[in-house]
């Protein structure tokens, strides 16, 4: 057992000296502040609330658990990644275009 300790000793002196340092040394980064709710666009928080609500809808009607995985894929998830995916194209091509 004290072969045990003494290899677990010098795992923690490596650690000490080695990573102890590098974590105290860095300067502190001043934390970005978190995204406010009032400064996402009511329209967007109705867009996700809705996607959210079809996925629910969903899942309870077609009950995926129960063995109808590819139904609710096709019928509940897919138009819900189709739509924001199309947001995200979307979006993408109108801050490129001047």
């Amino acid at each position: 057992m004290s072969g045990l300790q003494e290899i677990l000793v010098l795992v923690l002196i490596v650690i000490v000296l080695f990573f102890l340092p590098r974590m105290v040394s860095r300067p502190a980064q001043v934390p970005k502040p978190p995204v406010q709710i009032k400064q996402i666009p009511a329209k967007w928080r109705l867009a996700v609330f809705l996607s959210l609500v079809w996925l629910v809808v969903a899942a309870l009607w077609l009950k995926p658990w129960e063995g109808s995985l590819v139904m609710f894929a096709g019928v509940g998830a897919l138009p819900v990644m189709i739509f924001w995916g199309a947001v995200w194209v979307l979006g993408g091509y109108m801050r490129r275009k001047p």
